[in-house]
């Protein structure tokens, strides 16, 4: 059944009338926001002190609980917002932090290294001892340009440094060499080990939200893949 209602602030209000039922469907005309729902609530609430039952006003209390209930929903907007904005600055206070590695060296997990003028280092990561470790050097063709041996090698990180010699001792330009490792166990077994070698860094760039380093195998890696800024 439909009630009676009146025009106030351009809305329609209903008016307190013992006679008529109240309309069992209720619509949401008060706003999406909390900002709406808050400007909304007063025009209604003054509205409604305006038409209440004088025999049976409302409860202030249960005003104000309502009118805190929205402000509440009106904070928490507002903090959300200020949240989002403080997300983006980090973002970007990050990425700024990764420009300043362009042209130093990255060190990751990666089957090629850059020789530079310094020369070229990697990290042999050694699961367990090993009689032996060697170490290949490859050009861009997949040829063997040299090769180094260490002995009784504990397990571990072991830092390898080239300086770009190949195996006849001529030196080798700069460039992106390839690398890997193997260990060698007591009774002869070979085992591929881990390399960490560094790649100069090349560039930064924002891939959908994430910031990655270019390096100097020409691929795209997350911060969190680096080991290392050198």
């Amino acid at each position: 059944m439909a009630s009676a209602t009146t025009t106030v602030a351009g809305q329609q209000i209903a008016v307190y009338d013992p006679n008529i039922k109240a309309d069992p469907v209720a619509k949401n005309t008060l706003g999406s926001t909390p900002a709406e729902i808050r400007a909304s609530f007063i025009t209604l609430l003054v509205a409604s002190m305006q038409n209440q039952d004088p025999l049976s006003p409302t409860d202030s209390k249960d005003m104000t609980a309502q009118l805190a209930q929205i402000q509440s929903l009106e904070s928490t907007e507002q903090m959300n917002i200020k949240l989002d904005s403080l997300v983006k600055v980090l973002s970007d206070s990050q990425g700024y932090g990764l420009v300043s590695a362009i042209g130093r060296y990255a060190k990751i997990e990666s089957g090629n290294m850059s020789l530079g003028d310094a020369g070229a280092a990697a990290s042999v990561v050694a699961d367990t001892a090993y009689s032996a470790v060697e170490v290949t050097m490859t050009d861009s063709g997949g040829k063997v340009v040299a090769m180094n041996s260490f002995s009784n090698v504990v397990a571990g990180d072991m830092d390898f440094t080239w300086g770009g010699l190949d195996s006849n001792g001529a030196q080798m330009p700069n460039g992106l060499y390839g690398i890997s490792a193997v260990g060698v166990a007591t009774n002869g077994t070979r085992v591929p080990l881990k390399v960490n070698p560094l790649l100069t860094v090349d560039g930064v760039l924002n891939d959908a939200g994430t910031w990655k380093v270019k390096l100097g195998d020409g691929k795209n890696y997350s911060q969190s893949a680096l080991k290392g800024i050198y």
